[in-house]
């Protein structure tokens, strides 16, 4: 007989296989994958490449001071990236980005040939690096709009996180390999490579829209914006989303404890393979386990993807980086310092990709870039302190007392964050009339974020047989949807049509802003739900395809 866990682990692999091949299906999604690979993987062996440069030329303090810088700025670049991809398209900022970066990338090669000196290198290589931070707010951006429903949506993000964690090892050993047989200048030309493979692909991705001026005027409980709202304003209105709304603000505490611990494991990696291993050349080693624990953890992730709430996945994920710090802190040794690394690695996609799939499911598809650049910068803001505070605490109180210190803080944190964690669960639960929005024919051409954000704004209501609904010359300031039932649309007694399920009723009076044009009466018993007048209006205004559609409808019905 088949036991609960073989059944269970059946349901497990069916899920991954059925995720995988959903992502893989959507051609959009497809070629955003593939050009992160390629950008990716470029990206890591470049940076190593840089690395190996700069200490020949100025040891382990320029290594150290360079990365030091590259992060710090980095953190403030991607808001005013954010920012840019949200006024802009964002598939054409991802392109612009990719033959910046592409350039300036063969600058460098260049100046490394020519011997330009080091700042001919590390300015180019600097400028890169900010600028490329920016690709990922626009691509988590772009995502949401090309999926079909959350559930992809989290799948696409399990798999960018399979890739993310695959270059993070596959990068640097290509790095290693190539820079010992053919030097520093191929490697980095390597990364112009990855960025013109992502240029072709991100091209042949279909073109997002540009916001529409009366979108960009849309006010709501996260921004008020204007015409006259200057740059620097737009560029921290990220912050402020996330500032206004308190499950955003839980979810990106997690992330900032996800951030402190990160860099603290750059640093601790170096110190556990010197004095814990006793051979800092195992720093190589630790790093290829966390890689592929990670690579394999976003393989876990498939395989729960719509199975697990979000929320409590990410307070899985950051108390599995806490609890084994303090433990390989309290049991130092090398057994105990690779279970820590494998269970670290295996915890982080459950992070990343609530990262990637939360947002979205919160914010106006219209900030959704500078949310992710604001979260992406404090992540990396968090990073640099968790690697400048490491060396201090450890010199302060020893390595594994310094370990135990910065665990138990992480855990009085994530607990902290977890107190919204329920409530953020709930809203990201499917809200009811998901589906029909999904159907109607009207709402069908919104991405399955805002969809579901307008479906949180639905209020459920009913008539019976008989029962008026609306009134000819009554005030519009609602939208119906029928989720069941029928009904009658007449003026004065001339019966105009029967309406049923997935149909809208009082779209006519919204959108041209006149009383109610008929009378609409129920035939059957009818659920309905209602949508407020603001919220409707909005969605026409904000998004140019539910705007044609309305704009068909009204004239379709106005001719009978």
């Amino acid at each position: 007989m088949t036991t609960t866990t073989e059944s269970s682990s059946r349901r497990g692999l069916a899920l991954l296989k059925e995720n995988a091949v959903t992502v893989w299906r959507n051609r959009d999604v497809r070629r955003l994958q593939l050009a992160f690979v390629g950008s990716e993987i470029g990206s890591w062996a470049y940076a190593m490449a840089i690395m190996v440069w700069a200490y020949d030329v100025g040891g382990a303090a320029l290594v150290g001071t360079w990365a030091g810088v590259r992060s710090l700025l980095g953190a403030v670049g991607a808001p005013i990236g954010g920012a840019i991809a949200d006024r802009w398209s964002r598939r054409a900022y991802m392109l612009a980005v990719d033959a910046i970066c592409a350039v300036l990338v063969v600058f460098t090669a260049a100046a490394i040939v020519l011997d330009l000196g080091m700042w001919a290198v590390l300015i180019p290589a600097t400028v890169s690096s900010i600028v490329g931070v920016t690709f990922r707010p626009a691509q988590a951006g772009l995502l949401p709009r090309l999926v079909e429903n959350p559930r992809q949506l989290t799948s696409a993000n399990a798999t960018a996180e399979i890739i993310d964690s695959t270059a993070q090892w596959v990068g640097p050993a290509i790095a290693g390999i190539l820079l010992g047989l053919v030097g520093i200048v191929p490697v980095v030309l390597l990364q112009a490579v990855g960025f013109l493979w992502s240029l072709l692909l991100v091209s042949r991705v279909a073109s997002d829209r540009k916001a529409t001026p009366e979108e960009s005027e849309a006010g709501d409980q996260h921004e008020d914006t204007d015409d006259e709202e200057s740059f620097l304003k737009e560029s921290v209105g990220g912050f402020r989303a996330i500032l206004a709304d308190r499950d955003l603000t839980a979810l990106t505490g997690l992330l900032a404890v996800n951030g402190v611990l990160a860099g603290v494991l750059m640093v601790l990696l170096v110190l556990v393979a010197a004095e814990m291993v006793g051979d800092p050349n195992a720093v190589g080693m630790l790093s290829a386990v966390l890689g592929i624990a990670t690579f394999v953890g976003g393989f876990v992730i498939l395989m729960v993807a719509g199975r697990v709430r979000l929320g409590r996945l990410m307070v899985i994920g950051v108390l599995g980086w806490c609890i084994p710090l303090i433990v390989l802190g309290l049991v130092p040794g090398l057994l105990i310092v690779v279970l820590a690394l494998v269970v670290i690695g295996l915890c982080d996609p459950l992070i990343n990709v609530g990262f990637g799939t939360i947002p979205p499911r919160l914010v106006p598809d219209r900030l959704l870039s500078r949310v992710f650049a604001a979260i992406e910068s404090m992540f990396i803001g968090a990073a640099a302190l968790g690697a400048f505070i490491t060396p201090v605490l450890v010199s302060w109180l020893g390595l594994e007392q310094a370990v135990i210190v910065l665990g138990l803080v992480g855990v009085v944190v994530t607990l902290v964050c977890s107190v919204r964690v329920p409530h953020l669960d709930k809203r990201l639960g499917e809200p009811r009339g998901l589906e029909l929005l999904s159907r109607s024919p009207l709402f069908a051409p919104l991405s399955p974020g805002v969809r579901e954000q307008l479906a949180h704004k639905l209020e459920p209501t009913a008539a019976e047989a008989g029962d008026v609904i609306l009134t000819k010359g009554g005030v519009s300031d609602l939208l119906y949807l029928i989720e069941s039932g029928e009904v009658e649309v007449s003026d004065d007694g001339l019966v105009l049509a029967t309406l049923q399920a997935d149909d809208v009723i009082g779209e006519i009076g919204l959108i041209r802003d006149v009383p109610r044009t008929a009378t609409v009466t129920a035939l059957t018993d009818t659920s309905l739900l209602m949508l407020g007048r603001d919220d409707f209006l909005d969605v026409v205004a904000g998004d140019d395809a539910v705007s044609s559609v309305a704009a068909d409808l009204v004239a379709m019905r106005l001719c009978r």
